[in-house]
């Protein structure tokens, strides 16, 4: 993308594409693009092309309401003045762009979406030095507001392919990583298909929901009494309020879209006070309601299906989870009669589950659902496991067919909706372990043909506490978009809603990280060696030099103040029949001898398996030892390869006394004694509990202070463990800040305040109590340089602004 006339001269962007390499051209010049624009106020010049005695320029107006490319011989004449339809005239909009220049017969043929405008008389040379710059030029600073991208400059003899998919630098590459061009003030698109974009953030003090129009291509959200309309292509939210509440009592705010009649129908399917609706509709045209009946189901039905056949004149709701039980049930609601009536389907059975995604119906009346949490039985007692397998469902024959199952290395389940690519070969899903309340949702593309994927974006944090958090994804057309939407609750009544953006196409991390593999290509060509390794060399000594003359400088304050911290001695270790999951894991025999090396990856992760389960959960079964350390492997084919690893565990184990490996009932358990010492297990007894007096929290402080929980293990399955850890270790901490401060501790106070920031970042407790104790210690000044520090910390992983000023933290 190019900044245009918006911005300041020496900001906007100018490309020339054969600044590093010119090339001749013989005979026949073809330039190929795609084109973006979006300008409805200015004049701007899309690229100028320089010859021996003549330049020419395809450039841009908009003016009384008309939009128009002109090619012209510069100062010269205009040749060409070509209409540009307006409803192209959007971000993300592409233009087809073909500018074929004949040399010898000296005439042009420009293309616009296959479209044919020619010209002659242009005084061409046969042969020309292409110099060949889009955007700002030597002759003309205007830039309108635009975008290209898969360039192809070619005659017969030669072709130059530039993707334009880098994601930082000035350099262009062509499709073999040659460095061909520079460009100045560059904005790399592909960085918006790759970076979820966070573009809007409310809080709700009551229950609000939302959907997406396709008929304006908009997001909205409602509460009973007003909707707040986003523009995703203009980036502005507007609030309406009706003229008469909604008439629904809104406990979970679901709701489906009606294209056909441009209506959003929100329902309760459970739990509506008695005499009320449970559905009703709102004209988004005229902003009214309509009660259209009160049907409702015996139990709730969490995160269930609902969706329209293609006439979207039956509206149909599929599975849920409700009274300890997965549903696998179809309903279909019948408005005569006011009731959601079972309907059958035959061909393949969907098994019970919840947390499953569907996609809209396509041409054929069918739709996709894929994935989800539940078990053949539906009945919660007996457990649930994740489904990862795709069904069709024809909604004119009403039969079922299985596509494919499939075992992804990773645990997680969909979110709410599928988005079908335009060619129908693939879905578009966001996926997160619901099961684990802080995690990060990751964008999947999924083969319908063969279940294999690829994630093609960088993941979205997310906090998923309470049932009633509602992810969707949603494709806009007319912006070229994929929104992702997450309601937080906090609790039934209270929610954060947040909007994100994604360039569509999205792309993978391989294509993503294009520009690096040809950037490490370069830094070892030789003519670079050297000035490389010289650099490296004197950034070292710097950084020496640094630490040893301004150490009292460095802002991490960990090191910076140890006289603030207090005397705690070097940690003692116990190396005899000992296992240390805070910091480095590390394993001792009876003789004291260190076995960790006796542990290889895979022998590691089942023992911490196992003990972690033998500690909180009285042991773990077989198979789901299979399903987490082999997700890519059916259960029953695991049986050879676990044997062999719970071989190896016991021989690692033999020596180590107060631990003993038990099966029971197909569960795996460890039994200890007192032999047996394991930190972890010791800081749990410790915070059960409770921190009284001095000794006690020099206790845990001295083993926590070893390093974090299984810090150098990212394993999914660890997140609830380390998770729960943490809010142990937090609750623990906090209540000790304001007793200490109180007691003007300042130096332990401040050493449970970095354990505290340690775990939980930006622990807004724990900031307030360490600024306090610093402006006792250290004086205004240095509060400010840390606080300032945490600010800076806070908008570059939030990329908001912390909304608490200093003054009110001190105060």
């Amino acid at each position: 993308m190019f900044n245009s006339n918006d911005s300041l001269l020496n900001k906007r962007t100018s490309y020339d594409v054969f600044s590093i390499h010119p090339q001749l051209f013989q005979d026949r010049l073809s330039i190929n693009f795609d084109l973006s624009l979006w300008d409805n106020k200015n004049l701007g010049y899309i690229f100028n092309l320089t010859g021996k005695n003549n330049s020419y320029s395809l450039s841009y107006l908009y003016f009384n309401g008309a939009a128009y490319l002109n090619f012209n011989i510069d100062r010269k004449s205009n040749k060409l003045k070509i209409p540009i339809q307006t409803s192209q005239l959007h971000k993300r909009k592409w233009i087809k762009v073909k500018v074929d220049f004949d040399l010898k017969a000296d005439n042009v043929k420009i293309y616009i979406d296959n479209q044919l405008y020619q010209a002659s008389g242009l005084w061409l040379e046969d042969t020309i030095t292409a110099k060949l710059i889009f955007g700002k030029n030597q002759y003309y600073m205007e830039v309108p507001d635009m975008a290209i991208k898969n360039l192809v400059v070619e005659n017969s003899q030669k072709s130059f392919t530039f993707p334009l998919d880098e994601s930082v630098g000035n350099i262009v590459h062509n499709n073999n990583g040659e460095e061909i061009g520079l460009v100045d003030n560059p904005v790399w698109l592909i960085n918006d298909s790759y970076y979820w974009k966070l573009n809007y953030e409310h809080t709700f003090k009551q229950v609000a929901g939302l959907n997406f129009t396709t008929v304006g291509q908009k997001l909205f959200i409602y509460t009973r009494d007003s909707l707040i309309v986003y523009d995703s292509e203009k980036s502005n939210a507007v609030s309406t309020a009706f003229k008469k509440r909604a008439p629904v009592a809104m406990l979970l705010g679901k709701s489906i879209f009606n294209a056909r009649e441009d209506k959003c129908y929100i329902y309760e399917a459970f739990n509506v006070p008695p005499g009320t609706p449970s559905i009703a509709s709102l004209d988004m045209k005229s902003m009214t309601w309509e009660a259209i009946g009160k049907a409702q189901f015996i139990g709730q039905r969490h995160h269930h299906n609902i969706f329209y056949n293609k006439t979207q004149d039956s509206l149909y709701l599929f599975g849920g989870y409700g009274l300890y039980t997965y549903y696998n049930n179809f309903f279909k609601y019948n408005r005569n009669n006011d009731k959601w009536q079972k309907t059958i389907f035959k061909g393949d059975t969907i098994t019970p589950r919840f947390f499953s995604a569907v996609s809209n119906v396509n041409d054929n009346n069918e739709v996709y659902l894929f994935g989800g949490y539940g078990n053949e039985s539906g009945s919660q007692v007996v457990g649930g496991r994740q489904y990862y397998d795709l069904y069709c469902i024809n909604l004119k024959t009403h039969i079922i067919k299985k596509i494919w199952n499939i075992h992804p290395n990773e645990v997680f389940v969909p979110a709410n909706n599928l988005v079908l690519s335009s060619d129908g070969k693939y879905f578009y899903a966001l996926c997160y372990p619901h099961e684990i309340f802080k995690t990060n949702i990751k964008l999947y593309k999924f083969s319908i043909k063969d279940g294999s994927y690829q994630i093609v974006s960088a993941p979205i944090p997310v906090v998923s506490e309470r049932i009633e958090s509602d992810i969707n994804l949603f494709l806009n057309n007319k912006t070229n978009q994929l929104l992702c939407t997450i309601q937080e609750f906090i609790d039934p009544n209270n929610s954060i809603i947040k909007i994100y953006s994604l360039s569509y196409p999205p792309v993978s991390a391989a294509s993503y990280s294009q520009f690096h593999k040809w950037q490490i290509k370069h830094w070892f060509k030789l003519i670079y060696i050297v000035p490389l390794l010289a650099a490296i060399l004197l950034i070292f000594v710097l950084i020496w030099l640094y630490k040893k003359k301004i150490r009292r400088n460095i802002i991490p304050v960990i090191d910076e103040f140890e006289d603030e911290l207090p005397d705690r001695k070097k940690i003692d270790e116990r190396k005899i029949n000992a296992v240390y999951l805070l910091g480095e894991f590390m394993v001792f025999d009876k003789k004291g001898r260190d076995v960790t090396y006796l542990f290889s990856p895979k022998i590691k992760k089942l023992f911490i398996l196992i003990l972690l389960y033998s500690k909180e959960n009285n042991g773990i079964s077989s198979k789901k030892i299979s399903q987490l350390l082999w997700p890519d492997k059916d259960v029953a084919k695991t049986k050879n390869i676990k044997g062999v690893t719970f071989n190896h565990l016991r021989s690692a184990m033999c020596d180590i006394d107060g631990i003993e490996l038990t099966l029971l009932n197909d569960i795996y358990f460890f039994s200890t004694d007192e032999a047996f010492y394991c930190d972890y297990y010791i800081v749990l007894e410790i915070f059960k509990k409770g921190s009284e007096g001095q000794q006690t929290i020099d206790n845990y402080l001295q083993m926590i202070n070893r390093g974090s929980f299984l810090s150098s293990m990212t394993d999914m399955w660890l997140d609830g463990f380390k998770s729960d850890f943490e809010e142990l270790l937090l609750n623990q901490l906090l209540p000790l800040l304001d007793k200490l401060y109180a007691e003007e501790n300042y130096k332990l106070l401040l050493e449970i305040s970095r354990l505290i920031l340690n775990v939980a970042v930006f622990n807004d407790t724990a900031l307030k109590y360490q600024l306090k104790s610093y402006r006792r210690i250290k004086g205004i000044d240095y509060t400010k340089k840390i606080y300032e520090q945490f600010v800076t910390e806070y908008k570059k992983s939030l990329g908001v602004d912390y909304a608490v000023s200093l003054d009110k933290i001190l105060h």
